[in-house]
């Protein structure tokens, strides 16, 4: 079924309605499987406004997620919240979650990983404990990460059914938790520059691997910013 998302005159039109959609990342956790997939766009959608071609419109869909058109523009969004598998596994058992999403057992009115949940600590110890977290080279974990998201993406992207588009894009959620390496702000000047060299590797690797034949743009949504790779290079875009 495909349903209206958003319609806008303008890219000031756009953002004002997305606006009211500004949760933090981490009450947009608590929402359910296609509320997210919303949020998730419309992170996407904010920084991307004024180079979008208007009248806009945006539908929700099924493979892809949206499907956005405008005069001489087509574009379908396909969305992922890449988390740590073993968290996956346990959503039966950590409230009844929705297969894709991750809510950690939380105290009231707390938005955060709850790591010291006795409860998430039990389910996780058969599996070695809190996931995702590599304290020798957190770098490569999330590379390791982020490529095989691409590529089960592209599986999808391959499948009969899949509504392809002349220009696709794939949204990923980059829910990992690395606390080695915390997503920063552009003016933490430092930290940002590791940052972008270590996207600059994942463009690099993926355009080895042809991933932009299927999918003009890779953006990948974090707290503070939203990185955009593509085969002619990577742009990264403060988020509001």
């Amino acid at each position: 079924m495909i349903e209206l998302s958003w319609r806008a005159d303008s890219p000031a039109a756009l953002q004002a309605q997305l606006g009211l959609e500004g949760l933090p990342a981490e009450q947009a956790a608590l929402l359910d499987k296609k509320p997210r997939e919303r949020w998730l766009m419309s992170a996407w959608l904010m920084v991307n406004a004024r180079v979008l071609a208007y009248p806009l419109r945006v539908h929700g869909s099924e493979r892809p997620d949206f499907l956005l058109s405008a005069p001489g523009m087509a574009i379908g969004v396909e969305c992922m919240e890449v988390v740590p598998e073993e968290l996956k596994r346990l959503q039966p058992q950590l409230r009844e979650i929705n297969s894709g999403w991750v809510q950690p057992l939380l105290a009231p009115g707390q938005h955060d990983w709850d790591w010291s949940n006795p409860l998430l600590q039990r389910l996780l110890a058969p599996r070695g404990g809190r996931p995702g977290f590599d304290d020798e080279d957190p770098a490569g974990l999330w590379l390791a990460v982020m490529r095989w998201a691409v590529a089960k993406k592209r599986d999808i992207f391959a499948r009969e059914g899949f509504r392809q588009q002349p220009h696709n894009v794939l949204l990923l959620h980059d829910n990992w938790p690395l606390p080695a390496m915390p997503c920063v702000r552009l003016c933490e000047e430092a930290a940002a520059m590791r940052w972008r060299q270590l996207v600059a590797h994942l463009q690099q690797a993926l355009q080895a691997e042809s991933a932009f034949a299927d999918w003009q743009q890779v953006a990948i949504v974090q707290a503070q910013v939203v990185w955009q790779l593509q085969a002619e290079g990577v742009q990264v875009l403060e988020r509001a």
